[in-house]
């Protein structure tokens, strides 16, 4: 039965009418997490009783009914609420929406209260048993639009958008005020085109990519391994659902043809299209007509704004409708004889507001829930400035001393929900993983920790075993079993609205997907000291905790051993497993509350939001997804290398006279400066010869044989040992590729670096080196892309150092080497000889890197007077080069640090070293820093727009490696030429809109089978 319809029922909508259907259910949680991220005073009535989702929630509400959105004001106004979980879809697939936790404790005592306000407004409480609240607004749109009126439905949930079509739109309100920082999310009209943009699908097409990728947010199966991206790109080309699965034995690529062909995949894809399609038939019980908007009784609606103690919207309230608040009594204001109100205010007295959990005052975070902006807050009621906010969170951080003995060691549900709901509560949490090896890709999750405030922190094991053998032992007992631990933190670990805080969270984001788990948004504490202090400091969790905590964290070692005697993570006994990883945590959660308000302080923001934080993500999928290698080739070379080497050794025993051990620096430069006597010779603090590689050079500039034949030997015997013998070690033997990892913190001028394997030092101009590219592939059916930034560093170097000639030459598409050794020796570019133009380009390099006459002689052969030569002459035609690095040095002395195009800063403490040698080394990598810098910064903002343009093209295409200026794809066959474009596209206009560069940035991409051929 519906409910009692307004005093006064319009007809049934007409053209020229607008219905808005606000998602109650939608808005509710939203409106939850925004209010627990606020001063607490206002989340609570006087006597207890939860209310902060009910006042915002309420403050929305009145904005809809006086004002509208968008410059519309709605004639009819209906909040749609979920009314059980007792959906139709249920009977359809029991696991529908079966992977959901309960709502927070303080939440629940709100959800009749949010009906309460409705009705304050004169407005019904849409809701009806069987359907959910999409269903009924699907069904009110369709009569709306058969009436001739317009709809905006109010909600950001996907779910809705398959409703979008000419005259129904939808509105997402946000969560936070723009005022407020870059990281609000302001709000906006949801039209076909945005719907597009998100599924590459019009919105009748969106119930079919919903049915194949799925949904892990209300647990609907779809198709393994389709996502979003891949689905619409199936649905365009078969053009729906029903003719996709008709023709699936068609499907090229062999993966996607196995999976849709499969009769019980098949089976859950048609389940989940009926899961995902709204129902908009639905015999709705309260009529479109009784949801006409009409002026509420500001009687009504003042007395239970004033029996919730809403003292801000009241007053707002009164002065809207002329009403005198102060003589509206809530007690005896609403009929019969005062009971509703009496009913108001009695409700939930003596249910205390969950205390258990530290709330977090606004006045200490700028930072919405989910919503991690980090520009400055607004001075006045309520806000600090950045300095004095970053004042009081070191002070919160530091006020409590770490104690290991207040860490919860969590081995049951109830427990573990428990502090998923402090987690809400606080709106932030900081996790932990705690796996069986270093390798995310392979690692089994033992456990995990949390922290909630400084000091409250807790570990939940998932997979301890007993026993330390080699087999080990069964699981420890009272452990949450792994699945049941998972379900429960999934909601949170997704949830938009709790931001999770760790250190070097890649690691934990890429372990957790192979849970199912999709972990945002984050903030990461590494990343935010490297945005903050990078060349001043290591960024790892320990370092940093001894540097702003003053505390000294537990060792892998003091709780797992070391050595032979050295046992994983998953052999740890509990409490020292609690001990280690709570406090991970707790000191994670403390770094972020001392170094996050710094950003804004220190002007790092837009660093840490535009160029670290999104490139987590981004990295993470292209770890996961690896490259293939093929190890026929590998072991090809391994032997071809090893031949050479033997053929090396004789040559070198031959001209020493006797065979040593190569490898040993002691027996080499016994037999250089010992037997041969050769000249230069340096002795190491051990006091052994010095036989590094910058002695051996010297010593073949000298012109000896046997120095250049060691580092012949040396170079080689690396690729050998590094790459094609070590390689096929590292094939994942789940998804047959090698993954690398990359290192965001590593470097001062935000370069990244890539280790197990090492992928970024394989040498690009020899021989060796191309041959070991050859062994990175394309699967069968794809392609490998390479986009390569052309010159990058000369290109910004003419940027940055304002080179007129450099300027002109790279906007006419002049061969930059050739124009330099004009400039330099006289000689035509027409014609000129190639070891000309070569030893232009050695210059051109050399003088980014700060190159000295004995390098710059060593790489062309010559003399060191001759080399010193040509660097003076370098000079003289360029002479804004010399004023750069001059300009550049006095800079990094006085400040101790340079800065990229972008902003990010990089530091040189040891510029103030008393060593000259020190002083003149660091000196020549400030000069480099800002244009490596931002080269690096460069390729950084164009690997983050890369996913969301390939996607709007509708490519499937997969972004694998970065290494150095180049980008390396896999790209099915069939979309290579659609495929280069967009990348190319990307790349050159990455510096925009924050920088116009001055020359234009060039891409060179290509395909083919293998890494070699497409570089």
């Amino acid at each position: 039965m519906s409910e009692t319809a307004p005093t006064s029922i319009a007809p049934d909508l007409k053209p020229g009418d607008h219905l808005f259907l606000v998602d109650g259910s939608n808005f509710i949680f939203r409106a939850y997490f925004q209010s627990i991220n606020q001063d607490r005073k206002y989340n609570a009535r006087s006597d207890g009783l939860p209310s902060g989702a009910v006042r915002l929630f309420t403050t929305k509400l009145f904005q809809f009914v006086r004002e509208g959105v968008l410059g519309v004001r709605p004639t009819h106004l209906g909040i749609v609420f979920d009314k059980s979980e007792n959906s139709f879809r249920k009977a359809i697939y029991p696991a529908y929406k079966g992977n959901r936790s309960e709502p927070p404790a303080d939440l629940i005592p709100q959800f009749p209260l949010m009906r309460e306000a409705v009705r304050a407004f004169g407005l019904l409480p849409v809701e009806q048993d069987v359907y959910e609240a999409d269903d009924l607004i699907a069904t009110y749109a369709k009569q709306a639009r058969e009436a001739g009126a317009d709809v905006l439905i109010v909600s950001a949930d996907k779910d809705l958008m398959q409703l979008v079509r000419p005259g129904v739109a939808m509105y997402d309100p946000a969560s936070g005020d723009a005022k407020k920082g870059a990281g609000f999310r302001a709000e906006r009209k949801i039209g076909e085109p945005e719907v597009v943009e998100y599924f590459g699908v019009m919105p009748d097409k969106v119930t079919d990519v919903q049915a194949l990728a799925g949904d892990a947010t209300d647990n609907v199966p779809g198709a393994p391994g389709i996502g979003i991206k891949t689905a619409a790109q199936l649905i365009g080309e078969y053009g729906d659902l029903d003719t996709l699965l008709a023709r699936a034995a068609e499907i090229k690529q062999p993966k996607r043809r196995e999976t849709l062909t499969n009769p019980e995949i098949v089976e859950k894809i048609r389940i989940s299209h009926k899961l995902v399609t709204l129902v908009d038939d639905v015999a709705v019980e309260t009529p479109l007509s009784h949801l006409t908007l009409g002026q509420p009784d500001p009687v009504r609606l003042v007395a239970f704004l004033k029996a919730m103690e809403f003292t801000t919207i009241t007053k707002r309230v009164g002065e809207a409708y002329d009403a005198d608040v102060g003589a509206i009594d809530a007690d005896a204001a609403l009929a019969p004889g005062g009971a509703r109100a009496a009913e108001l205010k009695a409700l939930y007295v003596g249910t205390e507001a969950t205390t258990d959990g530290p709330a977090v005052p606004a006045s200490l975070d700028p930072l919405a829930p989910g919503q991690p902006g980090g520009a400055p807050a607004p001075a006045g009621e309520g806000w600090m400035q950045p300095a004095a906010l970053a004042a009081a969170r070191e002070n919160e951080a530091l006020a409590s001393k770490i104690d290991l003995s207040a860490y919860e060691c969590v081995r049951d549900l109830d427990g573990l929900k428990r502090w998923i709901g402090w987690a809400y509560e606080a709106g932030q949490v900081a996790i932990d993983t705690e796996t069986s090896a270093i390798d995310p890709m392979q690692a089994d999750l033992v456990g995990v920790s949390m922290a909630v405030a400084p000091g409250r922190a807790c570990y939940i094991p998932l997979q301890h075993r007993g026993g330390t053998d080699l087999f080990g032992g069964g699981m420890v007992e009272g452990q949450i079993p792994l699945a049941e631990a998972l379900a429960a933190l999934k909601p949170l670990l997704c949830d938009p609205g709790v931001l999770k805080i760790g250190q070097n969270l890649k690691y934990d984001l890429v372990l957790l997907k192979r849970y199912g788990l999709d972990v945002s948004p984050v903030d990461d504490t590494m990343l935010i000291s490297y945005a903050l202090d990078a060349g001043n400091n290591s960024h790892g969790m320990d370092r940093l905790s001894e540097l702003h905590l003053g505390h000294e964290t537990i060792t892998f070692g003091q709780v797992a051993g070391t050595g032979k005697a050295q046992v994983t993570f998953d052999k740890v006994a509990l409490d020292k497993a609690t001990d280690y990883a709570a406090e991970d945590a707790d000191v994670t959660l403390r770094l972020w509350r001392v170094l996050k308000p710094r950003l804004a302080a220190e002007g790092r923001t837009t660093v840490y939001e535009t160029l670290e934080r999104p490139l987590i993500g981004v990295l993470a999928r292209m770890e996961a997804r690896g490259i293939s290698i093929d190890r026929q080739i590998l072991s090809r070379l391994s032997g071809e290398f090893a031949q050479s080497l033997a053929r090396l050794e004789d040559e070198i025993y031959e001209i020493a006279g006797e065979k040593f051990t190569i490898g040993s620096p002691k027996q080499l430069g016994d037999i250089l400066f010992g037997k041969m006597g050769l000249s230069g010779a340096k002795k190491t603090a051990t006091g052994q010869w010095a036989t590094g590689a910058g002695v051996l050079e010297e010593l073949a500039e000298q012109g000896h044989p046997l120095p250049s034949k060691i580092l012949e030997w040396r170079q080689l015997a690396k690729l050998k040992s590094t790459y094609t013998d070590s390689l096929p070690a590292y094939v994942n033997p789940q998804t047959n590729r090698v993954h690398t990892s990359y290192a965001l913190a590593a470097t001062t001028t935000g370069r990244l670096s890539s280790s197990e394997p090492n992928l970024q030092n394989i040498p690009i101009r020899t021989e060796a080196g191309r041959k070991i590219r050859t062994a990175f592939v394309a699967d069968k059916g794809h392609k490998l892309i390479s986009a390569d930034y052309s010159q990058i560093e000369l290109r910004l170097l003419a940027h940055i150092a304002e080179i007129p000639q450099l300027r002109q030459a790279f906007a006419d598409g002049i061969d930059i080497h050739a124009m330099t050794a004009s400039e330099m020796f006289g000689v035509p570019v027409l014609g000129m000889p190639s070891e000309v133009r070569r030893r232009a380009k050695a210059i051109n390099f050399g003088i980014i890197y700060g190159i000295s006459a004995f390098g710059l002689a060593n790489q062309l052969g010559i003399g060191r007077e001759e080399a010193s030569a040509y660097i003076r002459k370098y000079f003289e035609r360029f002479p804004g080069i010399r004023d750069y690095m001059d300009a550049t040095k006095t800079f990094v002395r006085a400040n101790g640090h340079v800065e990229t195009i972008f902003g990010r800063i990089c530091h040189f403490p040891a510029v103030a070293s008393k060593n000259p040698s020190e002083r003149a080394f660091v000196e020549r990598q400030a000069i480099n820093a800002p244009i490596q810098g931002s080269a690096a910064d460069i390729i950084r903002r164009a690997m983050i727009r890369m996913e969301d343009a390939l996607t709007a093209a509708r490519l499937d295409v997969r972004m694998l490696l970065q290494v150095h200026d180049e980008l390396v794809f896999e790209v099915p066959d069939d979309q290579v030429e659609a495929a280069l474009p967009v990348i190319t596209r990307v790349m050159v206009e990455a510096p925009h809109p924050a920088v116009q560069l001055r020359v234009p940035l060039q891409v060179d991409a290509r395909a083919a089978g293998n890494w070699d051929e497409a570089h």
